[in-house]
């Protein structure tokens, strides 16, 4: 993630690593790790930060990973960043979109699969019951392709009409 880090955060990474002991680099490297992360996701015109990329998503996991690390004494830094590491893994979860949909396609396609199948099998057609398998799992993994989700994408398409300000 270094490459991607602006040179602020680079620069004392380099410090810590010189001298791991000193609380108050340490801090210094936490705050600005808070500020990286802040900087990084989109700003909605209420004035709410939100991650509406990937590249966001992983400077944020990055930070809060990074914060929690360095052990702090700073409470509200580190309450900052298991919040942040909570919402990056709440983010990371998948979800169906328009659930009822895409059972209701699982379901059906699952059915006319299995009915293909079973008239190759009638038909002693090992062509048609290989088709209908193929055919039929193909089509469930593009139902799973297509309703399913990380959650930090639906953040984000609900979002993206109010962003005022982009993030990194």
């Amino acid at each position: 993630m270094s490459n991607a880090m602006p040179s602020p955060v680079d620069a004392l990474e380099r410090e810590v690593a010189d001298h791991p002991e000193d609380a108050e680099l340490r801090l210094r490297l936490g705050l600005a790790l808070e500020t990286m992360a802040e900087q990084a996701r989109s700003l909605t015109r209420e004035r709410v930060r939100v991650i509406t990329t990937r590249r966001q998503l992983e400077i944020c996991e990055y930070a809060a990973n990074r914060i929690l690390e360095l052990d702090l004494d700073d409470e509200r830094l580190t309450a900052s960043a298991r919040a942040l590491r909570d919402q990056v893994r709440a983010g990371r979860s998948w979800v169906w979109v328009r659930r009822p949909l895409a059972l209701t396609l699982a379901v059906v396609i699952g059915c006319l699969g299995m009915l293909a199948v079973v008239l190759g099998a009638l038909f002693e057609s090992i062509p048609i019951v290989v088709a209908a398998g193929v055919l039929g799992s193909a089509a469930l993994a593009a139902i799973v392709l297509r309703y399913r989700r990380e959650s930090w994408r639906l953040v984000a398409e609900r979002a993206l009409p109010v962003v005022w300000q982009p993030g990194a």
